[in-house]
């Protein structure tokens, strides 16, 4: 498990929804991995600015911590974890929340990328371990939203999810997260 501080997983980082591996790939940092392909309704301007003044409390840091978990179950039972895979954490704004929004109808932000420079600094990025579990750390208090990828291509299976959840954090607390099924957008 990485971090949030460790060299492979940064604080600030692009926030661009991926909506094809073909992008990921080109996209370099991957953002808010929210892949969309299957049922994309073209692009809409995002409605709510980014202000970094209303952000400034999330960009802090505190003595609150997130663990977390990430999941799909499958249907015999056994569990496909985001193992490797990168987890977001953004300030349960607006702003971000109109993000996710768009994705979960299946459409995508118009200049996605020209927005990422004003808002990078909101965001906090780490990697999941090997059991799928991962670590936000010196966190101040505030509502975040959590997203990562799971996927999984086996025999009499393939799935790939973009799971999210918002969570509540509290100085001094550790936050528990569980990121699977119920998650899927």
């Amino acid at each position: 498990m990485l971090p949030a501080s460790s060299p492979r997983a940064s604080v600030a980082g692009p926030f661009e929804p991926v909506v094809a591996r073909a992008v990921l790939s080109r996209a370099g940092g991957i953002g808010l991995a929210l892949l969309a392909a299957s049922c994309m309704r073209g692009e809409v301007e995002k409605k709510v600015a980014f202000d970094g003044k209303d952000h400034a409390a999330w960009i802090a840091k505190g003595t609150a911590t997130i663990e977390g978990e990430g999941f799909l179950r499958r249907p015999n039972g056994s569990l496909a974890r985001c193992s490797g895979g990168i987890v977001y954490l953004v300030p349960a704004t607006a702003y971000f929340r109109e993000w996710v929004e768009v994705y979960r109808s299946g459409a995508r932000i118009a200049n996605a990328r020209d927005l990422n420079e004003g808002h990078a600094k909101a965001i906090r990025k780490t990697q999941c371990d090997m059991l799928g579990r991962f670590l936000f750390p010196e966190l101040p208090g505030g509502k975040w939203i959590i997203v990562t990828r799971v996927t999984f291509d086996g025999p009499g299976w393939n799935d790939d999810s973009t799971l999210v959840t918002e969570i509540e954090t509290k100085q001094g607390e550790i936050a528990k997260a569980i990121l699977s099924n119920p998650n899927r957008i």
